[in-house]
């Protein structure tokens, strides 16, 4: 699947542009609404900048766990939220240690997921020891992101990177 992101510079407030496009429906009466602020701009009625980025690839970094695993209340960051090792893993921000590096990475994955500090900013994978954490926004800003293995033992860390901005086009109905 390719990414895009659309960016819309219009001369209407935000509570205008709401007025006028309202996405808040959800699935196609949203669409329809988009569709028709579309109809608008091209007809004359609005003006707007529309820039599309095409192909634009989202940050990631890793947090490799080796055999042992961590020690119980050492603790990890992604994006300034602390996630802590436990023996048992009951609170949000918590993740299960084991001395199975799979195991506990996979806990690892399951508590950035289940984050609700982290939705909407990274997702998480486990596979065969190792965290890969994606940011949600594709684009260099991802790139940017803190990674820390903080004083995790046994984990070593693999900075966020390789995101990309991919192709800007711009088309200007102002």
């Amino acid at each position: 699947m390719s990414l895009q992101r659309l960016i819309i510079n219009s001369d209407l407030s935000a509570a205008g542009f709401k007025s006028v496009c309202d996405l808040a429906p959800g699935q196609l009466p949203a669409l329809n609404n988009f569709i028709a602020y579309l109809a608008g701009v091209s007809g004359g009625n609005y003006m707007g900048l529309l820039s599309f980025q095409v192909g634009a690839v989202e940050a990631a970094g890793t947090l490799t766990v080796a055999t042992g695993g961590s020690t119980n209340n050492q603790t990890c960051s992604i994006g300034n939220v602390t996630l802590t090792a436990k023996t048992s893993s009951v609170l949000d921000n918590e993740f299960s240690i084991s001395a199975t590096a799979a195991t506990q990475a996979a806990a690892m994955a399951a508590a950035i997921n289940a984050s609700t500090t982290l939705k909407g900013i990274v997702t998480a994978t486990a596979l065969l020891g190792v965290v890969t954490i994606t940011s949600v926004v594709p684009g260099l800003a991802g790139n940017g992101l803190e990674l820390s293995a903080g004083n995790l033992s046994n984990v070593t860390l693999g900075a966020m990177a390789s995101g990309l901005d991919g192709t800007a086009y711009s088309l200007d109905l102002r």
